[in-house]
């Protein structure tokens, strides 16, 4: 009796140390795994933020920009000289206040509204081999905006060749949202650049032109 008790002490013995064995290297194959993927993962993740926000920015300017139609004489005008030299150029700050607020609201009104928005990564492509690419389990990723988005429309004068001079009108919207997966979290500040309008200024170059920039 007292044997048959010893081997099956021994034989429990055994089962709890392979078990233990086991684990043990299946907690190790997991840490290195996670170490191994997990920088992929959060740059796959941080690059798949950047291309939806850049797609939310670029409907919600779209959007402003077709609820009605805009010509360089809404937000700029010409100043000329009893010559008829362009001797400045002056903005509309009317105008460019009102399209500004209009794409601000736009955006952040986007952002609010994909607080809830989950992206699907698969784990094939975090591995960076891109013979995985697209395949194995997904992990979700939740999309969270960071403080508040910024619209600004910025004016410049460019030379456009011989006595010639560009004048353009661009609107640069700036978001910053953060991507959490499982026990990480990345952050990506996304700039988003569009041209509203510009003109060909044809003769001596402005002496002066007024620059405008903010909210």
């Amino acid at each position: 009796m007292r044997k048959q008790a010893y081997v099956k002490r021994r034989a429990r013995l055994r089962s709890l140390l392979i078990f233990c064995t086991v684990a043990s290297l299946l907690v190790v194959l997991l840490i290195r795994t996670d170490r191994a993927i997990r920088p992929n993962l959060c740059t796959v993740c941080e690059s798949e933020t950047q291309q939806f926000a850049s797609r939310l920015m670029a409907d919600s300017v779209a959007e402003v920009l077709t609820e009605e139609s805009y010509s360089y004489s809404d937000f700029a005008t010409l100043v000329y000289d009893t010559s008829g030299n362009v001797t400045a150029v002056e903005t509309m700050t009317q105008n460019v206040n009102a399209m500004q607020s209009a794409m601000l609201t736009k955006v952040q009104d986007r952002l609010d509204a994909c607080r809830d928005v989950t992206l699907e990564v698969s784990l094939g492509t975090a591995t960076g081999v891109w013979l995985f690419a697209g395949r194995g389990p997904h992990v979700s990723v939740r999309l969270m905006p960071i403080g508040n988005a910024s619209v600004k429309l910025i004016s410049a004068l460019e030379s456009a060749g011989v006595n010639q001079t560009c004048h353009t009108i661009r609107a640069e919207v700036t978001v910053e949202i953060q991507a959490a997966i499982p026990f990480s979290q990345t952050t990506a500040q996304v700039h988003y650049s569009c041209l509203i309008t510009e003109t060909v200024i044809v003769g001596s170059v402005p002496e002066s032109y007024l620059e405008f920039s903010g909210m």
